[in-house]
């Protein structure tokens, strides 16, 4: 009597209704996370392949990224370590990085140890106080009516210049680097605008011209970085690329500190004529 009132107990309705409860209880929490979770892995953009495929794809990578973005306008990449990278085309998706939640989407450690060797701590490659010091100089600058008047009187007399060229490629039915002289202009315009000197690339001649090419290895050897795993090794033994970059980085900072010393110097004397009648 006593075995089968302890049976009784051990199987009555309360606690099978309480055990069969727990148990519902469990499997509902332990579906909610794994649908959850499933949710979560399909929202995240789809992996395409890895830096490795970039690398190899490196003489044809804009073709390479066209094509991957027919298919996905937004997708990851893979790189060692377990980390990814995120690209994308989406206009939404750029309005939210760029604009709706900027803030959310600073440069990091990666980039700025990526880009430090060219842009060293400039608005380029850093973030926090130090960016928003530099935009803050940006924007007040460009914000006065003086320097958008010079600035559009620049532009429109490098585009005049530019068409030019175009005008006369075309009449002799010559080919042309139509990028690379719209790269030109621009760094023309731009040199004018910020250093008041006038590099003269679109002619093809003089140190502006040396210095607008070496910048335009040095931005193409920084961009290897992000598809090169063993570039920090590269640069420690100043082989290959890196050894480029650093010779190419040379030349900028070489032409750019002189153009900065000569403009204080201007400066200088401007300052002491003043002083000085």
């Amino acid at each position: 009597m006593g075995a089968e009132r302890g049976g009784d107990s051990c199987y009555s309705p309360a606690a099978v209704m309480a055990t069969a409860g727990a148990l519902a209880l469990v499997a509902i929490c332990s579906y909610l996370a794994v649908t959850s979770n499933k949710q979560k892995r399909r929202r995240r953009p789809p992996v395409v392949g890895t830096v490795f495929h970039q690398l190899y794809n490196v003489r044809r990578i804009h073709d390479y990224h066209t094509a991957l973005s027919r298919e996905h306008t937004t997708f990851r990449m893979l790189v060692p370590a377990g980390g990814d990278q995120i690209y994308t085309c989406d206009p939404a998706v750029v309005e939210h990085i760029l604009k709706t939640n900027f803030a959310n989407y600073g440069k990091g450690p990666f980039n700025h140890g990526n880009a430090k060797d060219l842009f060293g701590d400039g608005i380029f490659a850093i973030d926090g106080e130090k960016w928003k010091q530099q935009r803050k100089i940006a924007s007040y600058d460009f914000s006065t009516r003086a320097l958008r008047d010079f600035s559009c009187a620049v532009f429109k007399r490098n585009a005049a210049k530019l068409a030019g060229i175009v005008s006369n490629h075309a009449a002799s039915n010559q080919s042309m680097d139509f990028q690379g002289l719209m790269l030109r202009a621009t760094m023309d315009s731009i040199f004018t605008i910020a250093f008041g000197t006038d590099l003269n690339t679109l002619d093809g001649s003089g140190e502006g011209s040396r210095f607008a090419a070496a910048f335009d290895d040095a931005s193409e050897f920084t961009m290897l970085r992000y598809i090169s795993p063993l570039w920090k090794l590269a640069r420690l033994l100043n082989v290959g690329v890196e050894a480029m970059l650093k010779e190419r980085i040379k030349v900028v900072d070489e032409f750019v500190y002189r153009l900065i010393r000569a403009r204080s110097d201007e400066l200088s004397n401007s300052h002491d004529s003043v002083s000085n009648p």
